[in-house]
């Protein structure tokens, strides 16, 4: 980057001053343009090698995980990844793509039925309709890949086990009544009350929880002046150190 340096030379007569600062001026905010437009430009060509670099290094781990030399499909290796051969695609229209997607997800096509065009709730396009197969329905002694949760590996969900609430199919334990749960809870309510009724009793020959003191004894009446009188003209007497009337 080349910056000139101009040397005005500044005669005795005001018309010669005025003109030469001028030039300077003029100068000095050309060579600043310039200077902006070489910046703008260096960082204009940086950025987009930075963005070709970026893309490249995406396309490269992409064709990693996607290279048949690795002899087996990179999300598929890999424990807990969302492989991206079975994200949804579009609804099947015709046979052929029925069949397709039951391949897809490992079905049989007679068992592959994927969810309605019209529920708005539950319409992931191709994806399949396993139905309402949850783990009270499974069997518990079953040489299962994960027995915490009753699954295989591979095996499909429901699309309702995406939701983040809590859906039970069965509903054995909710739905019968049992006196035993409200005894458990009397138990725990009953002494708890009896506890805090205790506490906050104030009879005299009952246990004290703070020590008896009297009233904050203040020299004047302070309530009585409130808000604008001197206090002083309402003294309180609390005790004194005349003797009392024989």
């Amino acid at each position: 980057m080349m910056f000139s340096v101009v040397v005005v030379t500044i005669g005795d007569a005001s018309g010669q001053f005025e003109e030469g600062m001028l030039t300077v001026f003029y100068r000095a905010c050309h060579i600043v343009y310039i200077c902006w437009r070489r910046f703008k430009k260096l960082m204009c060509s940086r950025f987009r090698d930075v963005m070709v670099s970026s893309r490249s290094v995406l396309l490269c781990v992409r064709s990693i995980h996607t290279s048949c030399r690795m002899n087996k499909r990179g999300p598929l290796t890999i424990d807990g990844w969302y492989p991206r051969d079975h994200m949804p695609d579009d609804y099947p229209k015709n046979e052929e793509e029925r069949r397709a997607a039951a391949i897809k997800y490992g079905m049989r096509l007679e068992d592959y039925k994927p969810y309605d065009k019209d529920d708005c709730y539950k319409y992931a396009g191709n994806y399949p309709d396993y139905g309402c197969v949850t783990y009270d329905h499974k069997d518990p002694y079953e040489n299962w890949s994960d027995p915490h949760y009753r699954r295989n590996w591979g095996e499909g969900v429901s699309y309702i086990r995406h939701g983040c609430l809590q859906i039970l199919f069965t509903e054995i334990l909710f739905t019968i009544f049992l006196w035993t749960n409200t005894v458990i809870f009397c138990r725990h309510l009953i002494p708890a009350l009896i506890f805090c009724w205790i506490g906050i009793q104030t009879w005299p020959k009952g246990r004290k929880w703070k020590n008896d003191i009297m009233l904050k004894q203040y020299p004047y009446d302070i309530k009585r002046a409130y808000p604008f009188t001197d206090p002083r003209i309402y003294p309180i007497t609390n005790y004194t150190f005349e003797p009392g009337d024989q």
